[in-house]
This record gives structure tokens, sequence and C-alpha cells, in this order.
């Protein structure tokens, strides 16, 4: 068996029970595990392999995995709004975020996206986030440390973007703060031409001021605006039917690329 698959101290281990709720504990040598109304010993999990079940003192039983970045997002310990997996996969895709590219992030929050990211350029790309609030930064340092890992590529920085922007030509940049139109003026410095801007925001209100600004740029084309619902199934013997409830709006994805040049309408 390989070695990737037994848990191991120190991870953080997804538990699901018998009726699929799902609890999100920490592995740490010699401690106790609370896990609804009973416990258990995290000896009793640390060198099992993933996929196997345990018991608790009440006799409950729970299958062990490692969380998929899916299950970890909601999940994950924050004290500020998380960007959704449901989102998180579309800004991946349409920012076209590749191995080794060189992103820029504004607004960290518990890191969500952050991790996606680095997960996404991989060791050879850079990351550099930029958050105005130091307990966000700090709440995002402990997310990646402790959900990815070592991250040597990655630079999180206090700054405020509404009155500039550090890093330059960055093949992509990510926004997600509550007036991203603000930062619009210092993407143009930040992006590279042909680079994509990735924004996200919950209000109509938002999505109509982000637009505005990257139309007055005169630096900024192909705009696209983008609401990702999400509807999960039952399936259980013969009731196949939606849930009862869904994930539905959470926020509004804007899209644009950044020209070589002002637009036609700059030169009129």
């Amino acid at each position: 068996m390989s070695e990737r698959t037994l848990l191991r101290t120190g991870e953080s281990i997804l538990f699901i029970d018998s009726k699929e709720r799902e609890y999100l504990r920490a592995l740490k040598a010699g401690g106790r595990i609370s896990l609804h109304g009973g416990t258990l010993q995290a000896d009793q999990v640390i060198g099992l392999p993933e996929g196997s079940r345990v018991r608790n003192t009440v006799n409950d039983s729970f299958w062990v995995f490692r969380p998929t970045y899916a299950h970890l997002i909601p999940n994950l310990p924050r004290r500020a709004q998380v960007i959704y997996p449901k989102d998180v996969g579309i800004m991946l895709l349409w920012g076209d975020v590749f191995p080794g590219a060189t992103v820029a992030e504004v607004g960290a929050g518990p890191g969500a996206l952050t991790i996606a990211l680095l997960r996404a350029i991989g060791p050879t790309g850079k990351l550099t986030t930029v958050e105005a609030r130091e307990d966000f930064c700090d709440m995002a340092r402990e997310n990646v440390a402790r959900f990815f890992g070592e991250a040597l590529n990655w630079t999180l920085t206090i700054g405020d973007a509404y009155t500039g922007l550090e890093p330059r030509d960055a093949d992509r940049l990510f926004l997600d703060v509550p007036e991203p139109w603000r930062v619009v003026p210092h993407a143009v410095q930040a992006l590279r031409p042909g680079g994509v801007l990735v924004g996200y925001v919950p209000t109509v209100l938002q999505v109509k001021s982000l637009v505005d600004a990257l139309r007055t740029s005169l630096h900024f084309t192909a705009i696209e605006v983008i609401e990702n619902l999400l509807r999960t199934w039952h399936v259980k013997d013969l009731s196949v039917r939606p849930e009862h409830r869904m994930v539905a709006h959470t926020g509004f994805l804007v899209i644009a690329r950044r020209t070589a040049e002002p637009s036609m309408s700059a030169q009129a």
C-alpha cells in the first residue's frame, strides 16, 4: 500500500457519518477527537488507509478521508466570507490559470482562492496577494500553511490596492474586494497586455460599477459577466429528484482582457 494512502499526524481529516454529515478535524498524536456526542482517540486514525471506517465511544461510525478542495472550503476556519468552490472553479477556468503563471490576487479573505491559485500555478508559478487587513492576512497565512503547506512562491503583503498595486506584468489578476472598480486604474499597470482580470462581487450594483470602470479605462475588452448556479440531486432507491435546497446566488464573476493599446474610442 502506498505511503500516500496512510493518514498522518498533523493532517486535517474529514469524518463523514452515516447521514453524510461532515466534520473537519486535525489529527494530533495522543489527542482526543469529539464527534457527534462521542469521542475517539486520534491514534486510532493515524496510520489507517484513507477511506477507512472508525467508530466513536457511542458506536457511531465514520468514514475518514483527506478533504478534497470542494469539501474543505465550506469547512474552512474563517472570520470572513469565503469564495465557494462552485465559483472558484469558474474563476480558474475563465481566468485561464496555468502552471507557471504569474498571478496577482487582491483580497485574501480566509485564503480559499489563494489555496486554489497555488495549486493551479504549481511550484514554478508565482502568486502575490495584497490584503488591506492584518487579521485577514493572519487568517489566510494560517489556512494556507495548514491546508496547502509550504508556499515559497507566495508573497502576502498588507496594502491598499485602491491607491496602487506593486505587482507588474502579471499574467492574471483576481479581485475580491468591496469596490473593485477602484482597483481598475492600477490593474492596467499590474497586468501584462493579453492578461486576464477576474473580479468577484456579490451584487448587481457592484457588477455595473466594475464593468463601467473597465470600459472607461479603455484598456480592457472582451468583458463577460457570469453567475453560476449549482443544483445537486437526491438519488436513493426509486427517489430521484433535485435536492430541496440548492446553492443559488453567491456572487457574480466579471472577466476581462487587458489590451496592448487603448481601444478605438480613446483615439476618436
